[in-house]
């Protein structure tokens, strides 16, 4: 396990590749929510970046689908949430050994998001980010708040908060 802070070496290859051809703007965390769905989050609310044996999510019961269960990390517990599923898009493959994980926070809020690939950093200018999300699905719509198109196709730039305040968890 390591910190977004600290898994430079993980991180650092994509992003010097998009510093180096003169690309600026704010940094975002880039990762894969479903096999054909690519996110963005703002890197001031990705906490760490961790991958944790299956094992180590306790399931509990009662919960909502999309909640796996808990897991600890630095003596603070958080939710573990299958993101895909929360957002009604393909959930994640329950016979996965190793999880990637995000742990989003927004204070007082964390979670820990349960994702396929997390990708690296993306450096995203003002001129790339789209806002006009009117034609996705209702079922997504709550949680995105533009989108950039790359060579790899489209990715979403998620609402941490949005994400963090679901009324799929709080219900």
């Amino acid at each position: 396990m390591y910190t977004f802070a600290e898994s430079t070496d993980r991180l650092q290859a994509s992003q010097n590749s998009e510093t180096k051809a003169g690309s600026i703007g704010d940094a975002y965390l880039k990762f894969a929510i479903d096999a054909h769905t690519t996110g963005l989050i703002e890197s001031e609310f990705a906490q760490e970046v961790l991958t944790v044996k299956g094992g180590l999510i306790t399931p509990v019961p009662n919960k909502p689908s999309c909640v796996l269960g808990i897991v600890s990390r630095r003596r603070r517990v958080y939710w573990a949430v299958d993101l895909a599923m929360m957002m009604g898009l393909q959930p994640l493959d329950q016979n996965i050994l190793l999880y990637e994980v995000i742990l989003l926070s927004a204070q007082p809020l964390a979670l820990a998001l349960v994702v396929p690939k997390i990708h690296g950093v993306k450096r995203v200018t003002e001129r790339d980010l789209q806002t006009n999300v009117n034609n996705f699905p209702l079922v997504i719509k709550p949680y995105v708040k533009g989108y950039v198109s790359d060579a790899g196709g489209t990715c979403y730039l998620l609402k941490a908060e949005n994400i963090l305040r679901s009324t799929i968890l709080h219900s």
